[in-house]
């Protein structure tokens, strides 16, 4: 047996098809980075396809450049409304891989592989994964076989190239005691008799409604095969959190998966981010990266206090370095944007539902609440001990990256899919339970950056969920009932303020336009992904960022100011934008002054702000992060959003007079699709 931890030996480039290549979809070219040559590789990695691109009734096969056949399993997962196939598994098995050279295989229309599929029969004579925590002087065990042997296995890959099953249960003492609080998720994927097989180890504290949810503290090791592969001692494991592994038996067959922008903007999971991005700062994610603490339960390069302020890296549609990667396609940058996606499990943002043993939903418990107010109360959740953690991560959903869609986009690994879900369904928990619908799943309670990122995140679930996954249609009410909310609130109310910014009544005086561009950013994002219900909000809303730069009553000066004066002094919208121009100004200047005899953008506006030269934009104009940066998403959506006055607003902040000399930050540089 020949052991080893995963490990990335090849790379996968997925590029756009040129019309010589005729009926090819895409095409992959393997790299072998081992130097040796390699026999009957086989290589899995998801894979996204544009709308319409594999209609209905398609199957699919792969093919060298020569056109020899190469063996190709689809395990479809997601399809569209037209019934086109939007996201699958792709298992290819490769019969050499030259050292140092490239190997073309295209994606064409076909039959793919035929026969039977891997059975458990395939994994070899002794094949066992064991856990084991100590827990003070408690010993605590599960076993892959033993749970095999019950058989109540999840299958998630299936077919004649690879299957992979996942068995579940609860980690029990020496007389087979099951702990309450941690349970162990094995996924074991099989090539086949003799071929590698990839083991993946899940530990959880995720049980929804377990009596005295608390951290736990305990040594760790992880035996396959009956040889240690993983030990730590002293691990403390907050609750609603897990922590994964994954180790090979046998040859590692692990694939670093390359794949092309251009397909991937065409499938419109990404947004339109601009490809000449500043390079210079990819060098500070490497240095964090490099001292980060990667263990599992460590923080890695995700902040571990969310609700910290200031700019960070992880913060954006999506993290700078999930961009990095997009942008580059290195594979350092990979390896962070997957590490940051196993971490993400570090955050007590996980529940369980001990019933179905998959995430749970608002629509399962309509009642449940994680605010404060309404913790420890009968029948909802019971406050977690947190005994030996002192201070643990702490989540928060206005200031929460996109940790999980693109990593199972691009590698169809279940985990990041759960992480996907979870956070979509703990997101609009942090209220009283009628606000989020009592069962609706509502956002709209929350501070408005808060609303942007969590409508991302509920968008990008509901996108990608499987089909048959019983979560897919709960996902879809949830977007499409929030859409109805934002519609009652503001598209289709009368009495909505003329700015187009959202607010909660408990919002002061002034509002901060940037949290208003996430949620301007994010509701277009969501049309972007196929959801036509959140169309007219989208346009209504991306009216704000576009009229902060144009109104004639306005200045756009101003138009990224932290905040931005909005109401009178009775609390009351003001009645226009020549209105909220003078509100705007500092008490003492307007007292002495009147703003309306300024002209925009001269140099005494400069000084008014206290301004670097004329027709400087609040906010830290120069910073790459500024909120002339974080912006930006929003006037590209607006212009995606075909909004009236869109395209002058973007050439005005295009043309401003003071940008950043190293370029706007990579999760902010998104440009209009129109720029492609």
């Amino acid at each position: 047996m020949h052991l080893r931890i995963a490990s990335m030996l090849f790379s996968v480039i997925a590029v756009c098809v040129p019309a010589a290549a005729g009926d090819a979809i895409v095409t992959y070219v393997l790299q072998n980075q081992s130097g040796s040559v390699e026999r009957d590789v086989p290589v899995t990695f998801g894979a996204v396809f544009a709308n319409g691109d594999v209609p209905a009734g398609t199957t699919l096969a792969a093919v060298d450049r020569s056109g020899n056949p190469i063996p190709l399993q689809v395990d479809a997962k997601a399809h569209n409304r037209d019934g086109s196939l939007r996201h699958a598994v792709l298992t290819l098995d490769v019969p050499r891989l030259s050292a140092g050279s490239d190997f073309s295989v295209a994606i064409v229309r076909g039959t793919p592989a035929q026969g039977a599929p891997v059975a458990t029969a395939a994994l070899p004579a002794g094949f066992d994964a064991v856990v084991d925590l100590t827990v003070g002087g408690n010993h605590l065990t599960a076993s892959a076989r033993d749970l095999l042997a019950r058989g109540k296995t999840e299958t998630w890959l299936s077919g004649p190239l690879v299957t992979e099953w996942w068995v579940s249960g609860p980690l029990r003492d020496a007389a087979g005691k099951p702990d309450p609080h941690l349970a162990v998720r094995f996924g074991i994927r099989s090539y086949g008799k003799d071929r590698p097989l990839r083991i993946e180890v899940d530990v959880e504290n995720t049980w929804t409604w377990v009596p005295d949810p608390q951290s736990e503290a305990y040594d760790a090791e992880i035996r396959i095969g009956g040889k240690s592969v993983f030990a730590k001692a002293g691990m403390v494991q907050q609750a609603q959190t897990r922590w994964r592994k994954v180790f090979w038996w046998g040859t590692p067959a692990e694939i670093y998966v390359k794949q092309d922008l251009a397909y991937l903007k065409r499938t419109r999971i990404v947004p339109n981010y601009d490809p000449d991005a500043p390079s210079r700062q990819y060098a500070n994610l490497m240095e964090k990266f490099r001292s980060a603490n990667l263990d599992p339960m460590g923080p890695g390069i995700v902040d571990p206090h969310m609700p910290s302020t200031g700019g960070r890296p992880d913060i954006g549609p999506l993290p700078s370095w999930t961009v990095a990667y997009l942008l580059t396609m290195d594979k350092r940058f990979a390896d962070m944007m997957l590490s940051a996606g196993d971490l993400g499990g570090g955050f007590p943002a996980h529940y369980r539902n001990e019933k179905t043993g998959r995430p749970s939903t608002t629509e399962e418990f309509p009642k449940i609440s994680t605010h404060s107010n309404y913790v420890g109360r009968p029948g909802n959740l019971q406050p977690p001990k947190m005994f030996d953690l002192r201070k643990g991560f702490m989540a928060e959903a206005a200031h929460e990256p996109s940790l999980a869609f693109i990593p199972y986009a691009v590698t169809g690994e279940r985990y990041y899919l759960e992480e996907l879900q979870f956070w979509s369904q703990w997101n609009s928990w942090g209220t009283a339970p009628e606000y989020h619908g009592l069962g609706k799943g509502l956002i709209g309670w929350d501070q408005i950056r808060g609303q942007g990122w969590s409508l991302r995140t509920l968008a990008q679930a509901a996108f990608i969920t499987p089909d048959a996954d019983p979560m897919k249609a709960t996902l879809l009410r949830e977007l499409k009932a929030n859409a109805d909310w934002y519609d009652v609130q503001y598209t289709n109310n009368p009495n909505a303020n003329v700015f187009h910014a959202a607010t909660r009544p408990q919002d002061t005086n002034a509002i901060a336009p940037w949290m208003d561009d996430f949620l301007t950013w994010a509701a277009q994002y969501t049309v972007q992904l196929g959801f036509d219900e959140f169309r007219p909000f989208a346009r209504w809303k991306a009216a704000f960022p576009v009229q902060r730069m144009i109104n004639p009553d306005y200045c756009y000066v101003m138009a990224t100011k932290y905040y931005m004066m909005m109401k009178s002094s009775e609390h009351v919208f003001l009645n226009s934008w020549a209105d909220a121009y003078v509100a705007n100004f500092p008490k003492e200047y307007r007292e002495a002054n009147d703003p309306r005899k300024l002209e925009c953008a001269d140099s005494e506006m400069a000084k008014v702000f206290k301004l670097r030269r004329a027709g400087e934009m609040m906010g830290n104009s120069d910073d790459p992060g500024g909120y002339p940066a974080q912006m930006q998403p929003a006037l590209a959506a607006a212009v995606d959003a075909g909004v009236p006055g869109a395209e002058e607003a973007w050439s005005k902040f295009r043309h401003r007079p003071v940008q950043p000399s190293i370029g706007v930050a990579p999760q902010w540089m998104i440009v209009p699709w129109k720029e492609r």
